[in-house]
């Protein structure tokens, strides 16, 4: 599954001292995979950009899945889709 765009919709303002809560959806050809996520306070890079503490959070939860356990190749992204962060 390739992801080709990922979409952020925030419920709950984010803020560097409180967290934050929104919906994650990576896009793929085939649909979508829609996280729930719940952003702490805490990490120095996440306070600074909370668009990569929404897509930490999504990606942990992908790793969190069974599909993803059993082959580790279930989710990758299409180049460009993720953060400069996120760089390897």
């Amino acid at each position: 599954m390739i992801v080709k765009r990922i979409d952020i919709t925030p419920i709950q303002e984010f803020t560097p001292e409180t967290g934050g809560a929104g919906k994650v959806a990576f896009i793929t050809d085939t649909g979508d995979v829609i996280f729930d996520c719940q952003i702490k306070p805490g990490r120095e890079a996440e306070k600074r950009n909370p668009v990569v503490a929404f897509i930490s959070e999504a990606m942990r939860q992908v790793q969190r899945m069974p599909e993803y356990r059993i082959s580790k190749s279930y989710m990758k992204f299409a180049p460009g889709v993720l953060p400069a962060e996120f760089a390897m």
